[in-house]
């Protein structure tokens, strides 16, 4: 289980174009921000994958790196960014089912019958990683809507920044 304030599991995965991202290496200034999507099936995420690539610059004047990851294949996170127009954007691949479940606490689905989904595959986290790779915030989707907006992202992370607002969440004692 993830909690804010604890470290998240190392993650190094290989990316359309960008090579390998490592968190370790690859992080910002001020973090790092891991949006996992839901693969090539899904229009919801295609059109995430533009905004957060449009939205690129403000995220780097924030100082917080942004890579966006599947499990989907390097084949299908290819065809995803391009159906996104992207080029700028980190695109990550391949990311192990297991690993997206019991290191990420993602939610795992199947394939709808008749639809173009992969068999298995994860549904939709953000997670702002804070500099000294501890976890800042998390969310986590069961669906493909009602995902936080990139502009709420930013102003989050604006506030979040500029006002040294601490990670909620972070209690584990008794209750």
């Amino acid at each position: 289980m993830l909690i804010p304030g604890k470290p998240v599991p190392a993650l190094k995965i290989d990316t359309v174009g960008h090579g390998t991202f490592d968190l370790d290496a690859d992080n910002g200034e001020n973090g790092t921000l891991v949006i996992q999507y839901r693969g090539l099936h899904c229009p919801i995420c295609i059109r995430q994958m533009s905004e957060v690539e449009a939205a690129l610059d403000e995220f780097a004047a924030l100082g917080v790196e942004v890579i966006m990851i599947s499990t989907d294949r390097a084949d299908r996170a290819a065809e995803t960014a391009q159906k996104a127009g992207v080029s700028r954007l980190r695109v990550g691949h391949s990311l192990p089912l297991a690993a997206a479940r019991e290191d990420w606490g993602l939610n795992i689905s199947t394939a709808r019958e008749g639809s173009a989904e992969p068999a298995l595959f994860a549904e939709p986290g953000h997670f702002y990683i804070a500099p000294d790779r501890s976890l800042y915030f998390a969310w986590q989707q069961t669906t493909p809507f009602g995902r936080p907006s990139t502009s709420d992202i930013v102003g989050g992370l604006k506030f979040t920044l500029g006002s040294n607002y601490p990670p909620r969440g972070t209690y584990t004692g008794p209750l």
